[in-house]
């Protein structure tokens, strides 16, 4: 498996399924977003028991993983279905064992809760709660740290190294976790069985590749969207002016997060699918006849 032609062919694909992808994926993630605002809403109006809340997640409540699972796991579906069961001339053809999506009778909206997608939702909602809880955990023991080793009050200087730091290593840590996870989440909604052992074994000598290819997905779509949101933020909030208000803040990130994240989630969907699909055994992956 060759990183750049993997890369390129993932975005090859979504070049010339762009409509039938967005089509797919614009409404789970829709409500993936309406749902968070709502949550970042209700912590920031009422006080909530502290039971509910962890520094972990964004926003800081572990009900978010909860929240976002399902269409997350929605979106996963849609595509892979698409790939399998809708594929161009020359790409991978897996047995299509994921079930048929349901539409509404609105066009162009998707949405399903089978048992296979509420599965898919709760391996990804485990995952995501074990590295909320993970950080939330690390951060006390970071400041117990930094409170017991320099004098206090605490200086930015004493601080920032850190932080920086911190902020690297669970950059690259959730990355690589995520990236399993949404491989075997994607194996899942293939065969209809959850064999993470067959799924390493089945990517022997190449899963180094995997997690770079991984990465590079990710990579792209952090630069495009925190570049993108830089640039709003430069134009819509004036250097001299004053401070935007919360709902302004909160509309701009909301804003900014419902496109890029379902592209997040297309693109590492539609990765899944390209390795799966080469890398499965004979019986589960085929050549296209068409």
């Amino acid at each position: 498996m060759r990183i750049g032609k993997t890369v390129a062919r993932v975005f090859g694909y979504c070049r010339a399924n762009a409509w039938p992808l967005f089509v797919a994926a614009w409404f789970p993630c829709f409500l993936t977003t309406l749902c968070l605002a709502v949550l970042t809403l209700i912590l920031f109006a009422d006080p909530v028991p502290t039971w509910l809340l962890s520094r972990g997640f964004a926003p800081r409540t572990w009900l978010s993983a909860v929240v976002a699972a399902p269409f997350s796991a929605m979106v996963f579906a849609f595509v892979l279905d698409r790939m399998a069961n809708a594929p161009e001339h020359g790409h991978i053809v897996v047995r299509r064992g994921i079930e048929r999506v349901k539409r509404f009778a609105i066009p162009g909206v998707r949405f399903e809760l089978g048992q296979r997608i509420l599965l898919a939702a709760l391996l990804l909602a485990a995952v995501q709660l074990f590295c909320g809880f993970a950080v939330a955990g690390e951060h006390r023991l970071f400041v117990a740290g930094l409170l017991a080793t320099h004098d206090q009050p605490l200086s930015p200087e004493d601080v920032a190294s850190w932080a920086m730091a911190r902020g690297v290593f669970n950059m690259l840590v959730g990355g690589f976790i995520l990236a399993w996870a949404y491989l075997f989440v994607g194996d899942f909604l293939w065969t209809g069985s959850f064999d993470p052992v067959g799924c390493w074994r089945a990517l022997d000598g190449n899963r180094l590749r995997f997690v770079a290819i991984m990465f590079i997905v990710f990579a792209i779509v952090a630069i495009l969207k925190y570049g993108l949101g830089l640039a709003v933020g430069l134009i819509l909030i004036p250097a001299d002016g004053a401070s935007p208000s919360f709902l302004n803040l909160m509309l701009m990130h909301f804003g900014l997060a419902w496109p890029f994240d379902g592209l997040h989630l297309v693109l590492s969907a539609a990765t899944v699918g390209t390795i799966l699909g080469a890398f499965r055994p004979p019986a589960i992956a085929s050549q296209s006849a068409r």
